[in-house]
């Protein structure tokens, strides 16, 4: 399968309510209209298969640098060590709404989500609770970890917005622009550009995590459908129409011929060229080319 090389023009514009993709429970799309809003149903709402489709309300999908992908969902983390052909069953630790790591130290990993913080240093086998320090809610709707300043920890609070911490503990509000928001992401560099997937406004970034602008011509995006490459910062998305890439911070977007709608997306911190998606069909497809073809 060749990659359609379908890039999108545009600008980054001040927020405006256009587009979101609320159905990430979904195997079937009920509709898109206009703006773009991804309602549909679930055949099946529960955990993880060990056979390797995927259940549960896809949140989060993340690859280690050994190869390992972590799932995250409601009733918790599930762990694949073969290209997402099987999973273990879900952990229990809470719902995993975001799963984040830093490439300077992989080792470390956190997840957050409703009402749960922990940090695994073993490759997502074993948590141990983190505190949500001064955070004035616990209903973390978004988190990442800056990819070159490992310390310095983001969290989108529901309803609330963007908060910023350096220690885990002290937590720096920046802005409610955010406070809609289900996916964050950052990308790397001293002061990362920020990213995070609203639900009335679609893909929006900051250069400081104060003022937000709308990526104009960001293609739909399934609610937690965004990855950063760690080193590259190239975007990733996960929608109705597939997965896009943009390679200028959202400025234009390339289609990947992805063969389904997607759920979620991730890129190998040590080999871009390899990519993980999660199709409507709950099914996890790999490419090794950068996206021109596809593995089940």
């Amino acid at each position: 399968m060749t990659t359609k090389n379908t890039k999108r023009q545009g600008s980054i514009r001040p927020p405006k309510n256009n587009k979101l993709l609320l159905g990430v429970l979904a195997i079937t799309v009920v509709g898109i209209t206009g703006g773009a809003v991804w309602v549909a149903s679930s055949e099946d709402p529960g955990s993880t298969s060990s056979v390797g489709v995927l259940g549960g309300d896809y949140h989060a999908l993340r690859v280690l640098p050994d190869g390992k992908l972590l799932y995250g969902e409601h009733a918790g983390v599930s762990i694949s060590e073969d290209g997402g052909r099987t999973w273990s069953e879900s952990n229990g630790i809470g719902d995993a709404m975001a799963i984040s790591t830093s490439p300077v130290v992989p080792e470390k990993i956190v997840m957050a989500g409703h009402d749960v913080f922990n940090v695994s240093e073993d490759g997502g086998e074993t948590w141990r609770k983190v505190s949500f320090g001064n955070l004035p809610g616990t209903d973390i709707h978004g988190f990442t970890v800056a990819p070159s300043k490992p310390h310095v920890w983001y969290a989108n609070i529901a309803g609330r917005g963007l908060y910023r911490s350096e220690n885990a503990q002290d937590w720096q509000f920046l802005s409610s622009g955010t406070a809609s928001a289900m996916s964050l992401a950052a990308g790397p560099g001293e002061t990362p550009r920020l990213y995070a997937l609203t639900m009335n406004q679609g893909l929006i970034v900051s250069d400081d995590g104060v003022r937000w602008m709308t990526a104009s011509e960001a293609p739909p995006a399934a609610a937690a459908g965004l990855d950063v490459h760690p080193v590259s910062g190239n975007v990733y998305i996960a929608g109705p129409n597939g997965v896009a890439r943009s390679e200028n911070k959202g400025a234009t977007w390339q289609d990947l011929s992805f063969p389904e709608g997607a759920r979620l997306v991730t890129a190998d911190p040590q080999d871009e060229q390899q990519l993980f998606a999660v199709g409507e069909s709950g099914r996890v497809q790999r490419s090794t080319d950068g996206g021109s073809t596809w593995i089940k």
